[in-house]
């Protein structure tokens, strides 16, 4: 313990001593923090209105910059690097290339940039970085980015890809090749001559990714320097790959035409477009079909535009919203029905087509020589069964008839009946339909109008000429509708206008006459029926549209046959005084005919009922009225006739056409044999 106290009396000097030093040492230290401290605020104080020291932009020194100064550097630089421009570089054959676009588009009114810089943004931004915060932590900001430097990009740089994108392809479309794969020319077909073609390799860039490097660069202030990357692209089909398949091409052309088979869903009619050999023989590729090796098809491009161009514009229809109004006499005075849009699925469709055309050189047997057309379908907004409570949801029939050769007056009459008289009509359930009832009264007052008739030896005006036009079409969409039809009869001859469509036999008409013959049918649906008509002039059309709610039953009726044609013997000359001299008026020769079909109506649960209707046409010789000059009574002399004679029986004969003139023969079609509403 002594010790201890003598050391420490001995050392108590010096220890004092030492705290002294001490408290010298931190006062000098502080004083010296406090000069750096003032001297860093003071030096940041004169960097609010310029850029930090040690700021760069790529590789360029901005620091200490002002924003005057700034804007008009960015704006020098700007112009400098459109002058000098994008270099690009590609590799082609071994060989390399280089060009350079400008990114500035001219004409002869202005000038467009395509890479943009704005001084004043860039210069806002580049004035603030690193001093957010306090006058302390942008002093320290200060002082690390001096001691360390930065490097900084403009971020302020709008650029037009497209417009990039679309000079860069500009000056290589003249390198861009496609492989050529090897194939065949048809060079005819009968006989079958053709040669195998050669195959090619392609060339293709890569350029879509260059826009990140401009910009990079160019944000950088630096001209940029873009390697774009080359790809040469080898042909799939070789001509070996050809040769081992050549013995299979003729069996392609062997297999005839393929036919495109449509069923309109609105009308419920067929149609049918077909690929001819020629169109074959310039479609024709060679294609590898996965798991068969190779094969003959046809061309995508020719395919499709094919099924574009004249099938799509067929068929493609817009979705229609359903309207519906009826006044207070229970007609119908607005009625859309809704439809769904339809249009034709081209990709599967080609699917379909190509396959066919494939098979024939994968089989023998079992080709296919017809495809379907594929479509996809629209749904309306509103549908028929929503705006009306008659249970009116649908279309259950459609009737469809020709009227070619029709005079004017025959189609006004056949407009009016339509549209005046049935458009819009409601057939009750359980109601028997007439259609003389719903047409007449047959008078210039209630609408018709009157054509020639040849009425035994004279040409005479009777009121309704092409009202069978109109029997005929309802009484196809009454059957096609599976409706019990109560009384039917034909023409009593064959005229061409009811001519069935599919196969042109006389067989599937009606003829009406007020009182009868009439036509008749039942509404056994348990639900109101509809009826709508279109009429199309160009393609001479008429079509009526039954709509009401199906209950399942389909029905329809065969293609007429006929079991006996019947000569229409000679033809006949008869002199008349009510034409001029040398006039003719002639009516068609018309074959007789027996003829039958059968009505079909397959019900839900399985029956079929099925009748036939049989028709017997009387033939008829070419008549020709042949105009004289009448004789005064002074020259006909005793015991004999002056000119005159008779045609046929008054009334046989009706809805004859036109007028001729002097020494012309003009041809007369009879459209109906028992009265003026023929």
């Amino acid at each position: 313990m002594s010790k201890l106290k003598t050391f420490i009396a001995e050392h108590a000097k010096t220890i004092k001593f030492s705290w002294h030093r001490v408290l010298i040492t931190v006062g000098v230290v502080v004083f010296l923090v406090g000069i750096l401290v003032a001297g860093t605020l003071v030096y940041a104080k004169q960097y609010e209105n310029r850029v930090l020291p040690g700021v760069y932009v790529g590789e360029i020194n901005v620091g200490g910059m002002e924003y005057g100064e700034l804007v008009e550097y960015l704006q020098t630089m700007q112009t400098k690097l459109g002058d000098e421009g994008i270099h690009f570089s590609f590799g082609l054959n071994g060989d390399s290339k280089d060009f350079i676009i400008y990114p500035t588009v001219t004409n002869e009114e202005s000038a467009r940039d395509l890479i943009v810089i704005d001084p004043e943004k860039e210069a806002d931004y580049l004035l603030s970085y690193r001093k957010d915060g306090n006058i302390i932590t942008r002093a320290m900001s200060l002082l690390w980015v001096k001691l360390t430097g930065s490097e900084v990009k403009l971020h302020a740089v709008s650029f037009d890809k497209e417009g990039i994108l679309e000079q860069i392809e500009s000056y290589l479309k003249e390198y861009i090749s496609e492989a050529k794969n090897a194939s065949v020319q048809i060079l005819s077909i009968t006989p079958l001559s053709f040669e195998v073609t050669s195959s090619s390799v392609g060339v293709s860039f890569d350029y879509e990714d260059v826009a990140g490097s401009i910009i990079k660069d160019w944000s950088s202030l630096k001209t940029p320097e873009i390697r774009i990357k080359s790809t040469i692209d080898e042909p799939k089909i070789l001509e070996a790959d050809v040769e081992n398949i050549i013995d299979r091409l003729p069996l392609v052309f062997e297999h005839g035409q393929l036919d495109i088979n449509y069923r309109d869903p609105h009308t419920k009619q067929d149609h049918i477009w077909f690929v001819s050999l020629e169109e074959m023989a310039d479609w024709l590729e060679v294609q590898k079909k996965e798991g068969n090796g190779f094969v003959f098809g046809l061309n995508y491009a020719s395919t499709t535009a094919f099924l574009g161009k004249d099938i799509s514009s067929f068929v493609n229809v817009e979705a229609k919203d359903a309207k519906f109004e009826i006044n207070p006499d229970g007609k119908v005075t607005e009625f859309q029905g809704s439809r769904p849009g339809v249009g034709v699925d081209v990709e599967k469709t080609y699917e379909a087509i190509n396959t066919a055309i494939q098979d024939r050189t994968l089989h023998d047997e079992g080709i296919t020589r017809s495809v379907t057309l594929l479509t996809e379908q629209v749904e309306p907004n509103v549908k028929t069964g929503e705006v009306n409570n008659l249970g009116i949801s649908e279309i259950i029939g459609i009737g469809h008839s020709k009227f070619r050769g029709s005079t004017p007056n025959r189609l006004k009459n056949i407009r009016h009946a339509a549209f005046d008289k049935l458009y819009g009509l409601l057939i009750k359930p359980g109601e028997e339909f007439s259609l003389i009832n719903a047409l007449k009264p047959f008078t210039v007052e209630g609408g018709y109008f009157a054509d020639y008739t040849i009425k035994g030896d004279k040409m005479v005006k009777e009121i309704g000429g092409g009202l069978c036009q109109i029997g005929t079409t309802m009484f196809r969409t009454a059957m096609n509708s599976g409706l019990e039809i109560t009384e039917r009869r034909e023409h009593s001859l064959a005229v061409p206008y009811y001519n069935d469509l599919t196969n042109g036999n006389p067989g599937v008409d009606a003829t009406i006459y007020d009182p009868h013959p009439d036509l008749r049918f039942i509404n056994d649906t348990g639900n109101y029926i509809l009826i709508t008509a279109e009429l199309n002039i160009e393609a001479e059309d008429l079509r009526f549209y039954f709509w009401g709610t199906s209950d399942g039953r389909n029905a329809y009726y065969t293609a007429p046959q006929v079991s006996r044609w019947i000569p229409t013997g000679e033809p006949r000359m008869i002199e008349t005084t009510d034409l001029a001299p040398g006039v003719q008026e002639c009516q068609y020769a018309y074959a007789g005919a027996n003829a039958s079909f059968k009505y079909i109506i397959e019900r839900p649960n399985g029956e079929k009922d099925e009748r036939v209707f049989s028709s017997y046409y009387r033939p008829l010789p070419k008549i020709c009225l042949v105009g004289v000059e009448k004789l005064s009574d002074e020259e006909c002399t005793e015991g004999e006739e002056c000119p005159s004679s008779s045609l046929t029986a008054p009334g046989e004969l009706d809805d004859a056409v036109g007028e001729g003139e002097n020494g012309e023969e003009r041809e007369i079609i009879i459209d109906e044999n028992v009265g003026s509403t023929g």
